[in-house]
């Protein structure tokens, strides 16, 4: 028995430092024992104090559809209860009043009576005035709106001239402008309005700004007017605003909390990942950006894999009990244990070798002698 002990040693050692060495291979590419799963509830009920009803609805929305937020009986009842809420004839006949008297609300039927006055000459004379009001009066001009105002209005007769087919540039320019009433336009836009205005306003020609307002348009044509502001308050540059219009065409409707949920930082990540099934992404966002890079250092059905969401979303099925071993040791051993596996068995090994190499020298010296 002593003697099996000894003989089955040295390759246990073996395999606990190979295993060990996998282990620490694996959480080298990515440590999935880092990835929680996000608790939309607090946000949720946050917006809802707010009175953000439509917001809190879309945001918990987006959660509801992974299994986790699925089976919890309070997200479904606060979710039926936001949808009943929106539903009310109450609440939509306030939101279509919002939008006509603020020119503002977080609601579809209260957006579409806040900027159709915008998509108007009306409301672009209407601005400009209010503006020009309150230069005369030494009060604070919204250069941003004065040069929307103006592009509106070339626009408008460019619309007219050629029969419409500028009326997609009228409508982000519209659009535009009700994201400024409800900040939602980031700064780097704001500059560039304002300068491209200008040239606009003397060339009289809209066509120095197509490269912005094309965009705009697309991501309202997919997405709609509420998301296309949420996502377009996330970019910080032209080349960001296209990355999320391809993430726009991929992911519809979800784009925005998408995007909101992983941040700004993921496009590139996400747009790099055109092979990998769209279900998985959104699965992966609900991990936050952390989710993204997991699912983008350790592939797809790897990263399915190891978070366990053997569902439809893959079409790949794992069998053999050795992974679930591998995944329960990579999820339950401490680094600093399989480190010391590895030293201790190197240690173990080189010992050997040593006392291997000197049984070995000494007949060899003596037969040179």
């Amino acid at each position: 028995m002593k003697y099996l002990f000894k003989l089955l040693t040295t390759p246990l050692i073996l395999i606990l430092v190979i295993l060990s060495l996998m282990l620490l291979r694996e959480r080298n590419i990515f440590d999935t024992r880092t990835l929680v799963h996000i608790d939309p509830m607090p946000k949720t009920w946050e917006l809802i104090k707010e009175k953000k009803y439509a917001d809190a609805d879309e945001y918990l929305s987006y959660f509801i559809q992974f299994d986790y937020v699925k089976e919890n009986p309070k997200a479904v009842e606060l979710s039926n209860a936001l949808k009943e809420k929106r539903d009310s004839y109450e609440y939509k006949k306030e939101k279509l009043i919002e939008g006509v008297i603020e020119g503002k609300s977080d609601e579809n039927i209260g957006k579409v009576s806040a900027i159709a006055s915008d998509f108007l000459v009306v409301g672009d004379i209407r601005d400009l005035f209010i503006q020009g009001s309150n230069y005369i009066n030494d009060e604070k001009v919204d250069s941003v709106v004065v040069a929307l105002s103006s592009l509106g209005l070339v626009a408008t007769i460019s619309t007219i001239y050629t029969l419409g087919a500028t009326t997609p540039a009228k409508s982000s320019i519209s659009i535009l402008k009700y994201g400024k009433k409800v900040n939602k336009i980031p700064n780097w836009l704001s500059k560039t309005i304002i300068k491209e205005a200008k040239i606009s306003k003397e060339t009289k020609s809209l066509s120095n700004v197509k490269k912005i307002l094309e965009p705009i348009y697309s991501l309202y044509k997919r997405v709609g007017l509420k998301r296309s502001l949420n996502i377009l308050k996330e970019t910080k540059n032209l080349t960001e605003l296209k990355g999320v219009l391809k993430i726009s065409k991929r992911f519809g409707k979800s784009s925005s909390q998408l995007i909101k949920v992983t941040g700004v930082k993921s496009i590139k990540s996400i747009n790099s990942m055109q092979k990998v099934n769209p279900k998985s992404i959104l699965y992966a966002s609900s991990y936050g950006d952390k989710g993204v890079v997991a699912l983008k250092r350790l592939g797809e059905a790897k990263f399915l894999k190891r978070v366990k969401f053997l569902s439809r979303v893959s079409k790949t099925t794992y069998k053999g009990n050795f992974d679930s071993i591998f995944q329960r040791l990579l999820n339950s051993l401490p680094t600093s244990l399989l480190f010391s596996i590895v030293f201790l068995g190197l240690f173990y090994f080189i010992y050997k070798f040593s006392f291997l190499f000197k049984k070995i020298r000494l007949p060899m010296f003596r037969i040179i002698k």
